[in-house]
C-alpha cells in the first residue's frame, strides 16, 4: 500500500502543478488579448493617457509585472507600466501580441507576468495534499491491521493454542471456532482429531485395565495349575497377543498426536501468504469503492481510471503470488502421505527412464550454471513404479540446486548406478557446499528446512524418504563433507514388493 502511494502522490502533485501552469498560460494569453483590444483605439488616436488608464484594468491583476506598448512600424515606446516589477522576484514570462486597427497592424503589446503567486499557491497545495495523503495512509494501515488482528491473527493463535493442547494430551475441552471459512474447517478437523484421540485413549485405558487384571490373576493360575503347562503356555501366547495389540494401538495414537502438531505447523506456514493476500485484497476493495464513488458523482477522470488500473494490476500480481505460494505449500503437505493413486507399476529400463526425466529437467537447469550427468548401465531392468522413482530423482535434483549449489557460479551433479544381485544401487552426488554435521540426521524430517521464510517448505526429502521406504521397498543413506558436496545412496529391489495389483495404501489412497 505504501509503494503505490509513493508512486501516485508525486504523480498527482505533478498533475496539479501542470494544471496550474496551464491556467497561468491561458490567463496570460487572455490578458494579452484584452490589452490588444482595449489599446487599439488609444494607440490609433495617439493618446497615451487613455492608454495608461485602459491598461490599469489589466495591471490590477497582481500577477502582471510589466506592460509595454510599442508603435509600429517606427518601433517607438508608446507606454510602459512596470511599477510592480521591482517588488517581484519572478520568474517572469513575457507574451507579445499585435495591436490592430481594422486590418492594419499599428503596434505591439508585451505583457510580462510573474509566477510568484503561482509558485506560492503550488507550495501551499502541495503541502496540504501531502499532509492529507499521509493521514489517509496512516488511517488505512491502522484499520487494515485492526481487521487482520480481529479476523485472522487472533483465530490462528487460538488454533495454535488448541493444537499445542492436543499435543500435550489435554483432550477434555472441545475445540470450537464459529466461522464458515477455512479456519472454521480447520477447527472442525482439530475437533475431530481430539475426539478420535479421546476415544483411542479410552479404549487403550480399558485394554490396559484388562491387561492388569489378567496379569494379576495369571500368577495365581500358574501356581494352581502348574501341571497344566500346555494350557498355561496357550494363555501366555494370548496375553502376548493382547500386549502387541495394545502397543499397536499406542503407536496409532502417537501418530495421530503427531498429525495434530503437523496441522499446527501448516496453519503457521499458511499464515504469511494468506495474510498478505488479505492485505492486498482489502486495499483493492478500498480503491474500487473510491472509483465507484467518483463514477456515481460524475467526477471520474482519466487519471483516476489509470491510477485504479495500475493499482489493480499490482494487486492482482501480489494476490497471484501469495495464492500460488499457498497452493504450493498445500500440495507439498498432501504429498507427505505419498499419494500415488495414479502410479502404475510396469517393467522399464532405468537408463531410459532417467534420460527422459533429465530431458524434462533440462529446461529449468539451462537457466542455471549447473550441469547434470547420468552414468547408468543400459542393462538394468526393473519391475517397479517409474512415477514415484522419477519423483525421487526430481526431488534430489531440486534439493541440490536449491541448497547444495545455491550461490555458486558453477556446479556439477552426477547420478550413477550398478546392479547388486537382486537390488540396484543408485548414487546421486553433487560438488556443492555440503550438509553440516549438526543437521544431517534431520534432513528427512517433515518441515525441516534451512531456508525457512525463503520459499522452502521442508517436505522434499521427507517425501523422498517415504517413497523409497514405503513404495519402492528400499532404503536411502546420506553422507556429506563440508565444502566437497553431498552423496545420496539409494538401494531398491529390481522387483518392487507386492503384486502387480498392489494393495499398498500409499498407492491406493
Amino acid at each position: 500500500m505504501i509503494f503505490p502511494s509513493a508512486i501516485l502522490i508525486p504523480f498527482h502533485l505533478r498533475t496539479i502543478e501542470n494544471a496550474a501552469k496551464i491556467r497561468m498560460a491561458e490567463d496570460h494569453k487572455r490578458l494579452a488579448d484584452i490589452l490588444a483590444v482595449i489599446l487599439s483605439e488609444p494607440l490609433w488616436q495617439i493618446t497615451p493617457e487613455i492608454a495608461n488608464v485602459s491598461s490599469e484594468v489589466v495591471y490590477s491583476d497582481e500577477r502582471v509585472a510589466k506592460i509595454e506598448v510599442i508603435t509600429l512600424p517606427d518601433h517607438k515606446n508608446f507606454i510602459t507600466n512596470d511599477k510592480r516589477m521591482a517588488t517581484q522576484t519572478g520568474p517572469f514570462m513575457t507574451l507579445s501580441h499585435e495591436i490592430k486597427h481594422g486590418e492594419q497592424v499599428i503596434g505591439e503589446v508585451k505583457l510580462t507576468m510573474a509566477e510568484d503567486l503561482l509558485l506560492e499557491s503550488l507550495r501551499s497545495d502541495r503541502n496540504r495534499y501531502a499532509i492529507t495523503a499521509a493521514l489517509s495512509l496512516i488511517m488505512a494501515i491502522a484499520f487494515i491491521l485492526l481487521v487482520l488482528q480481529w479476523r485472522l491473527v487472533q483465530p490462528i493463535r487460538v488454533l495454535m493454542s488448541e493444537s499445542d493442547r492436543l499435543a500435550n494430551g489435554e483432550l477434555t475441552e472441545p475445540i470450537s471456532l464459529n466461522r464458515e471459512d477455512e479456519l472454521g474447517h480447520l477447527a472442525l478437523s482439530l475437533e475431530a482429531t481430539r475426539q478420535a484421540l479421546q476415544r483411542s485413549f479410552s479404549d487403550l485405558e480399558v485394554k490396559n485395565q484388562q491387561l492388569l487384571e489378567y496379569s494379576g490373576t495369571l500368577e495365581s493360575k500358574v501356581k494352581l495349575r502348574t501341571q497344566e503347562l500346555e494350557n498355561a503356555n496357550l494363555n501366555l501366547e494370548s496375553a502376548l497377543a493382547n500386549v502387541n495389540s495394545a502397543q499397536n494401538e499406542l503407536a496409532r495414537v502417537e501418530r495421530m498426536a503427531a498429525l495434530g502438531s503437523m496441522v499446527a505447523g501448516v496453519a503457521h506456514e499458511l499464515n504469511t501468504p494468506l495474510g498478505n493476500c488479505l492485505l492486498v485484497a482489502s486495499t483493492l476493495e478500498e480503491e474500487t469503492k473510491n472509483l465507484l464513488n467518483l463514477l456515481e458523482q460524475g467526477a471520474m477522470r482519466r487519471s483516476d481510471l489509470s491510477r485504479y488500473a495500475a493499482t489493480a494490476a499490482e494487486s492482482t500480481k501480489l494476490l497471484l503470488r501469495g495464492l500460488q505460494q499457498s497452493a504450493r505449500l498445500v500440495g507439498d503437505f498432501k504429498q507427505v502421505a505419498v499419494d500415488q493413486s495414479s502410479a502404475q507399476r510396469r517393467q522399464f529400463t532405468l537408463l531410459v527412464m532417467l534420460q527422459e526425466l533429465a530431458a524434462l529437467l533440462h529446461s529449468s537447469l539451462r537457466k542455471t550454471p549447473f550441469t547434470l550427468e547420468l552414468d547408468i548401465p543400459a542393462n538394468i531392468e526393473l519391475d517397479s513404479y517409474p512415477g514415484p522413482l522419477g519423483q525421487v530423482f526430481t526431488n534430489l535434483v531440486n534439493n541440490a540446486v536449491a541448497h547444495g549449489l545455491d550461490g555458486r557460479s558453477e556446479g556439477h551433479m552426477r547420478c550413477f548406478a550398478q546392479q547388486q544381485g537382486d537390488h540396484v544401487l543408485i548414487v546421486f552426488e553433487d560438488n556443492g557446499k555440503g550438509i553440516p554435521a549438526e543437521i544431517i540426521n534431520r534432513i528427512f524430517e517433515p518441515f525441516f528446512t534451512t531456508k525457512f521464510g525463503q520459499g522452502g517448505s521442508g517436505l522434499g526429502l521427507s517425501i523422498t524418504f517415504n517413497i523409497i521406504s514405503n513404495v519402492l521397498g528400499g532404503e536411502i543413506r546420506v553422507s556429506s563433507v563440508m565444502g566437497q558436496g553431498s552423496r545420496f545412496e539409494i538401494s531398491i529391489p529390481l522387483t518392487a514388493p507386492g503384486s502387480t495389483e498392489s494393495n499398498n495404501p500409499l498407492l491406493n489412497h
